[in-house]
């Protein structure tokens, strides 16, 4: 555009055309110089409104002549300067600029090298100028919190359109501004939210007119909830806008957080009449003394931990009361309420009454020097006729007479709770003020006494019983609560049993009740248990029961008495004859001057032969050896009580050594006293407690006391409910115990193999203790364990039958001990017997040495019979022991064939029977189990094979057979028709032996099969042999009428063969070669 379009442009403005409202000069190259003419037209003019100046080239100077000429103009509301050389100096001049004009509401200086925030300020400002006037002055006060700016009034500028947002920030940390008028500024809900934010920030505003605004309850919500954190307003118009019944209740809900608003207008709200008097009720709350609406807020809700509340000293309290009752109705955990000095007057006398009759929770009402009369007084008064909770009322300096006060003396008939009625300075008489006194002192005791009280004095027959054990819920009894229950008890001739347990009972409580036991017939029982009594008490309780005649059980647990008191009843208890119980646990009392008292006691209720034997007992009478109470003294059994006391006088006792305490009846208790004494005592030999009840736990008392005890003997515990239990217990202390030696247990329910173990267990108790040491080494089969020697006399017991039975029980399964010496001791054939019973199973014994006992012919048949199956035993020493030749014999001849080869032992019987089965006998190593054929087995197999007609193959290969045992097979080959094969290679039979074998074939006709070599036999001897086999191998019939001389026998032993012929006589042959055995 050229230069004249500005020169155009200015001469419009200057001639003020009412038609150019708006003038465009962008981008006309336009210099500061040319601004200053364009700023001078403006001056003249006073109808442009908006002028645009962007993009040209407008520096600070360009800018201050601007500023010159709108000072003056009052009309330009828009002007646009962006993309010029104006900077912050420039821009700083149309800031000051706005200070003060204000018309320009629209000012852009982008692109100007400005800083954010002078285009910030300079934004303000024109944003200022689009409020009301008297707005964009006040803000700067209200900002610098000018003191003298009071109060704010907008409501004159109704349609202005008044920035919410502005006032609000400016008014956040305002601390002076006091009252805010908005009123008719149409600000609706999003204008509420802005003065809400400001609101919950601003501490100085105390009224706020809001009234004809269009504010609903979205409004309505943003207001009352800043109210809940806004500590200073008073007073809120709301006239005329939207808030309904919903927004009362909204504003309700603030009011409990808030305690400050005390006037709110919500006229012409749409708000029902009901909604209005609860709002008002309300906000009534904060015109109460402080912290008494936070207090009627906690109080409704039941605050736990409120539960006190204090509003004394306040003045014209009586609505405050009325407020306070109608909270306290339903409250559970106000205990103490205080309004003295606060001028309540009747009405709120009469409101807390009327709380009195529902609330069990206030124990103290505190309301001296409120002006109440004679009715407010009764009011409090009669409403003690329901209430049993409070307990302490303070009226003093009051108006209420002797007519309010007759009227609490009635009340107090009912009430239990009431201690403590504070009615000084009301105009009393001072003789109802004694029956206040009198009644409330009776009220401070339990409540069962006060109700008891009559029935006692007019000695009610029903009421025989008075337990004050359990606590009331209220008060314990105490000395003065005694006191007065001693008082009654003295004219009663009822009540039989006492109990003040668990109390606070002391010593002036104590010596009540003791006067009434010295003139008192009727109380049996007293019981004082866990009370304060302490030696004074204890000990006039004892001096009392001197002259009492029918107190039988007295209880002092759980108090504070000593050996001092203890003494005291001690030494009463040696003339009261009657007193059979006396409870002392707890207390400061050695427990064995409790059970001298309890003993003493005892006595009283037991036999009279306990009675009769304690003072010998105590006197160490050297003549008392022997105890027997086994038969009924028509009047009492021993008990466990009775048994304790007796044990309890038997400790130290050195001179009974019987004692018979069956047919009673004590149970384990018993037991365990006179099994503690008797683990300490090594006197007693003999304790008979048949036909009691002590069972499995009696029976493991005494158990426990055998462990230590070394005296005791013998032990009847016949027919006492004893089970397994019980006896393996007993068992077990036999273990350690060496000296009982009779142990009764008949009459119990007890397992037949525990009863055998016990046997067991008591016979080894009368054994040599060498066989006690040793037997669980037997038992646990101790590899370690090889020899037993049981031949030396210990010079108390020798070792007999029953020794042996414990022994063969032992060592039946034992397999490492193979020597057992029992010499020179006292068995006969009964332990033989049980030796014998013991190797049948066991396969490790070799060596047993009876000699020296009496077996006799019994003992030694059955250990020849033992010997059958049994396979290793192979010496037994039975010398001196009464046995005839022919037992011995048999003896000797078992002991023999056990030294033989199993195979051997196994096949004799069968050889002799001729069994049709056994047609081979194999003696070759694998059979030998360790012992081989020698001469004398040869011997016994050449003894069976004489009449065998049955046996073809005999296998003798690689033992130890000599010249003699070939001559014992020779001789049966001259008369053995069936054996056809025999491999006797590898033996010891020499020349002697291979011409014996030789001479035998000769006879022989029936072996055609045979085995020397490896025997040390000439050749020409074995040449022989083999002659004769290939004979024999040939048919019968050449064999016939051979005859052959027998030469002597190889070792010149008087027995010589016999002749033979065709035909042998068999039976000559036998018995010779059974007397060669003998000779052996």
């Amino acid at each position: 555009m050229a230069l004249a379009s500005v020169e155009t442009s200015i001469a419009q403005i200057l001639n003020n055309d009412e038609k150019v409202r708006e003038v465009s000069l962008s981008a006309r190259q336009i210099d500061d110089h040319l601004c200053r003419q364009i700023a001078e037209a403006i001056k003249a003019n006073h109808t442009l409104a908006v002028l645009d100046l962007q993009g040209n080239s407008i520096g600070p100077e360009g800018a201050a002549h601007l500023c010159d000429a709108l000072r003056i103009n009052n009309t330009l509301t828009e002007l646009n300067l962006e993309n010029n050389r104006i900077g912050d100096e420039g821009a700083t001049l149309l800031d000051e600029l706005l200070t003060i004009n204000n018309t320009i509401v629209s000012l852009h200086l982008e692109l100007n090298a400005v800083s954010p925030k002078k285009l910030a300020g300079i934004y303000s400002k024109t944003l200022l100028n689009t409020q009301p006037l008297a707005l964009k002055k006040a803000l700067p006060r209200i900002i610098e919190n000018d003191p003298q700016m009071k109060e704010l009034d907008l409501c004159e500028y109704a349609g202005q359109n008044i920035s919410c947002q502005m006032l609000a920030d400016a008014l956040k940390y305002n601390s002076t501004l006091l009252v805010l008028n908005i009123a008719n500024a149409n600000i609706g809900d999003k204008g509420a939210e802005t003065i809400a934010g400001m609101l919950r920030r601003n501490n100085s505003i105390t009224e706020l007119n809001l009234s004809n605004n269009g504010i609903s309850l979205h409004g309505v919500k943003d207001i009352a909830d800043a109210l809940k954190t806004n500590p200073t307003l008073t007073a809120l118009h709301m006239h005329n806008n939207k808030v309904g019944d919903e927004g009362s209740r909204v504003f309700i809900e603030a009011l409990k957080s808030n305690d400050s608003l005390t006037m709110l207008d919500l006229k012409q709200n749409a708000v029902s009449g009901g909604a209005m008097q609860a709002l008002q009720s309300a906000i009534s709350l904060n015109s109460q003394p402080l912290g008494l609406k936070k207090a009627l807020f906690r109080t409704a809700a039941n605050d736990k931990t409120l539960t006190e509340i204090d509003f004394s000293a306040h003045q014209n309290m009586e609505q405050s009361a009325v407020l306070l009752a109608n909270a306290l109705k339903l409250n559970t955990y106000i205990t103490i309420l205080n309004l003295a000095n606060a001028e309540i007057g009747d009405e709120g006398a009469k409101a807390l009454a009327s709380v009195l009759y529902v609330n069990k929770t206030i124990l103290e009402l505190n309301i001296p020097n409120n002006m109440i009369t004679v009715y407010g007084g009764r009011a409090i008064a009669e409403s003690l006729l329901d209430n049993q909770t409070v307990n302490d009322i303070n009226c003093a300096n009051n108006m209420i007479g002797d007519e309010g006060a007759a009227v609490f003396i009635n009340s107090l008939v009912t009430n239990n709770s009431l201690i403590a009625l504070n009615l000084e300075l009301n105009d009393v008489s001072e003789s109802l003020m004694d029956e206040i006194e009198d009644a409330l002192f009776l009220n401070q005791q339990p409540i069962e006494l006060k109700k008891n009280l009559p029935a006692i004095y007019n000695n009610t027959e029903k009421l025989t019983v008075l337990d004050f054990s359990e606590f009331d819920g209220q008060r314990y009894h105490n000395d003065n609560s005694v006191k007065l229950l001693a008082r009654a008890l003295k004219h009663n001739r009822v009540i039989t049993k006492l109990n003040l347990a668990n109390n606070n009972v002391g010593d002036a409580g104590a010596a009540a009740i003791a006067d009434v036991l010295k003139s008192n017939k009727k109380l049996t029982f007293v019981n004082f248990n866990a009370n304060s009594i302490g030696d004074r008490g204890c000990v006039a309780l004892a001096e009392a029961l001197r002259l009492n005649t029918t107190l039988t059980k007295l209880d002092l647990e759980n108090n504070n008495i000593t050996a001092v008191g203890a003494k005291a009843l001690e030494e009463t208890l040696q003339s009261n004859n009657y007193l059979t119980q006396v409870l002392l646990k707890y207390n400061k009392v050695s427990q064995n001057l409790q059970s001298e008292v309890q003993i003493a006691c005892a006595i009283n209720t037991q036999p009279v032969s306990l009675k009769e034997v304690t003072p010998r007992l105590r006197a160490k009478d050297e003549s008392l050896i022997s105890f027997d109470v086994s038969s009924f003294d028509g009047l009492k059994y021993y008990d466990d009580t009775a048994v304790t006391i007796l044990a309890h006088e038997l400790k130290g006792n050195t001179t009974i050594t019987y004692m018979n305490l069956s047919n009673n009846t004590f149970e384990s208790e018993g037991a365990k006293a006179l099994a503690d004494w008797l683990a300490a005592n090594n006197t007693l030999q003999e304790l008979s407690i048949a036909n009691n009840t002590i069972g499995d736990l009696g029976s493991n008392h005494f158990a426990q006391a055998l462990k230590t005890n070394g005296g005791l003997i013998k032990l009847n515990l016949e027919n006492n409910g004893i089970g397994d239990r019980g006896v393996e217990a007993l068992i077990d202390a036999l273990s350690i115990n060496d000296t009982l030696a009779h142990c009764n247990v008949n009459r119990n329910d007890i397992a037949t193999s525990l009863l055998s173990e016990l046997d067991d267990a008591v016979a080894l108790n009368v054994q040599p203790l060498a066989l006690k040491r040793v037997l669980r080494q037997i038992q646990d089969n101790d590899p370690n364990l090889k020899a037993l020697n049981f031949s030396e006399y210990d010079g108390e017991r020798y070792y007999d039958d029953l020794s042996c039975r414990i022994i063969a029980t032992a060592i039946k399964d034992n397999d490492h001990i193979r020597s057992l010496n029992l010499a020179n001791n006292k068995i006969t054939h009964h332990g033989a017997q049980f030796l014998c019973d013991a190797l049948e199973d066991n396969g490790a014994l070799k060596d047993i040495n009876l000699n020296n006992n009496n077996i006799g012919d019994k003992g030694a048949r059955a250990f020849a019979a033992a010997l059958g199956p049994n396979e290793q035993l192979e010496y037994l020493w039975v010398e001196n022991n009464n046995i005839g030749q022919e037992a011995m014999e048999q003896l000797n001849h078992a002991l023999m064939m056990n030294r033989q080869p199993a195979t051997l032992k196994g096949c004799v019987d069968k050889l002799y029977a001729n069994d049709p089965t056994l047609t081979v006998l194999d003696f070759s190593p694998d059979d030998w189990k360790g012992k081989v054929v020698d001469d004398n087995a040869m011997h016994i197999l050449s003894k069976a094979m004489v009449n065998n007609s049955v046996l073809t193959s005999l296998d003798l290969c690689n033992n130890q057979i000599g010249p003699q045992g070939a001559a014992y097979l020779a001789d049966v080959l001259r008369v053995n028709t069936t054996l056809q094969k025999l491999d006797i290679r590898q033996n010891q039979l020499g020349k002697d032996g291979g011409k014996q074998l030789a001479l035998a074939l000769q006879q022989n006709h029936t072996l055609d099969w045979i085995k020397v070599d490896n025997n040390g036999i000439p050749f020409e001897i074995c040449e022989d042999i083999e002659a004769a086999i290939k004979i024999n191998a040939q048919p019968l019939t050449e064999k016939k009428g051979r005859k052959v001389e027998v030469t002597e026998d190889a070792d010149e032993e008087s027995y010589k063969s016999i002749e033979y012929y065709d035909e042998v006589n068999k039976a000559v042959l036998s018995d010779a070669m059974e007397h060669a055995l003998l000779l052996r």
